[in-house]
């Protein structure tokens, strides 16, 4: 598996372009940013490296997966204090995976392995308050390396896990319908779940785009904030372990549009 991470520095100095993530997607740019230091983890000189793999570089990564972060989720690039940068693929986890799952996940595994999957280009943000208590990266934004697209983005802030609070249908329509608008995708009619019980305040959602493909998300009951979102861009089939789980769980919540 092979997997280059990267550090980048003085992330509240990162400058955003105005135009939005699908214009930079559709024109596949390449410009690099000058106001940051990206410096490969085991770089021994500490020189300055700018990695660049098909169409968007490292540090083209991080601008978007910034943007994202503040478009999409409202956090603002002062939250970060770095960014580790790594680039893969699905087939990376699937033979470790298929060794460790029952049996009739493993099929799927193998079924799944078996698809052309994307290169992806994983941003993990590390918030400025946690860098001198290092643990797993909690914020994450995923991108497609050939088109550019978010496929996948997560800000775990404002969690309380002792917050309990009754499912508000209403606010968790308007939240999955604005949240939607602002990454310009549609919902099939009356394909949206929800899970029935909250899990330390936050509720999962599945549903289906009118692209054909299948997403998730994640809400924060306490604001009714979108704390994830992923789509299935390699439209892998679900493992049968994780069907169940959806068939139990979730229940249907129909929007009107």
């Amino acid at each position: 598996m092979n997997r280059k991470r990267i550090l980048v520095f003085t992330l509240a100095l990162l400058v955003v372009g105005s135009a939005s993530i699908t214009t930079y997607a559709a024109s596949k740019s390449t410009s690099v940013l000058n106001k940051n230091v990206v410096v490969t983890v085991d770089s021994k000189d500490g020189n300055t490296n700018v990695v660049t793999k098909d169409n968007i570089s490292d540090e083209e990564a991080v601008k978007m997966a910034t943007k994202a972060m503040k478009d999409y989720l409202g956090l603002d690039a002062n939250y970060f204090g770095e960014a580790h940068v790594t680039r893969t693929n699905a087939k990376d986890d699937f033979e470790f995976f298929k060794d460790i799952y029952p049996q009739k996940d493993a099929e799927v595994l193998a079924e799944n392995s078996k698809k052309s999957t994307a290169n992806v280009i994983d941003v993990q943000f590390i918030p400025a308050s946690d860098l001198k208590q290092p643990g797993p990266a909690r914020d994450l934004v995923v991108i497609d390396e050939e088109n550019g697209e978010i496929v996948s983005i997560t800000g775990m802030s404002n969690i309380d896990q002792n917050f309990k609070a009754e499912i508000d249908d209403t606010k968790v329509k308007e939240s999955i319908l604005n949240f939607f608008s602002k990454v310009g995708k549609n919902i099939q009619s009356n394909t949206i779940k929800v899970s029935k019980t909250a899990n330390s305040g936050v509720i999962r959602i599945l549903c289906n785009l009118e692209d054909g493909r299948d997403a998730k998300m994640m809400i924060n009951l306490k604001d009714y904030s979108v704390m994830n979102y992923e789509v299935n861009y390699d439209n892998l089939i679900t493992l049968p372990s994780v069907q169940k789980d959806h068939e139990e769980n979730f229940r249907d919540l129909q929007i009107k549009q």
